[in-house]
């Protein structure tokens, strides 16, 4: 099945000696699911990362950008942070790096003080013009293995996960908690 990488445990592996260890108590395909889940994130992570890097963007940042140029306009940051899935306190660094490469810029919300509008400023536009062609044509490398309706099914699949994730009662308190 999935091989492990470098390790040599692939997830087969992983998931048959977890099922030994807790038997009836755990689910085998939820965890072959959730490692393999992982595994794809992270070699996708890692194809933008190699891509982006060259021009000193990370994921994140890439992601703001993107967002603020499909929108069209400018976002507030909780807007922001819903439209990238993270949370404003985590968003805030990542805004700030942007604004430091001048591709964002930040201005007080006039409809609410307490809050900022961020915006592609002209040099995150102009970046963003020469880097998407290439990107969307990268993106289609990346998914080449993929027909059509794979791809259709993946995305509607990965959207009721993450509805259910949302649903999901919180998790259970654990007795063996890590204390440092």
């Amino acid at each position: 099945m999935a091989s492990g990488g470098d390790t040599g445990l692939s997830v087969s592996d992983q998931v048959a000696r977890s099922a030994a260890e807790y038997g009836v108590e755990l689910d085998p395909g939820v965890l072959q699911l959730t490692l393999m889940l992982y595994r794809a994130v992270t070699v996708f992570d890692r194809a933008h990362t190699a891509e982006l890097s060259p021009h000193g963007l990370n994921l994140a940042q890439f992601n703001v950008i993107s967002v603020l140029h499909r929108a069209g306009r400018p976002l507030a940051m909780g807007e922001l942070a819903d439209a990238v899935s993270v949370r404003p306190a985590n968003l805030t660094s990542v805004v700030d790096g942007l604004a430091g490469k001048s591709l964002v810029d930040r201005q007080l919300n006039p409809d609410d003080r307490r809050s900022f509008l961020v915006d592609l400023t002209t040099a995150g536009q102009e970046f963003l013009a020469g880097f998407l062609p290439g990107h969307w044509r990268y993106l289609q490398s990346l998914t080449g293995g993929l027909s059509l309706r794979q791809r259709e099914q993946l995305t509607s699949l990965l959207e009721r996960l993450m509805q259910s994730v949302k649903e999901a009662d919180a998790p259970v308190e654990s007795s063996s908690r890590l204390t440092f």
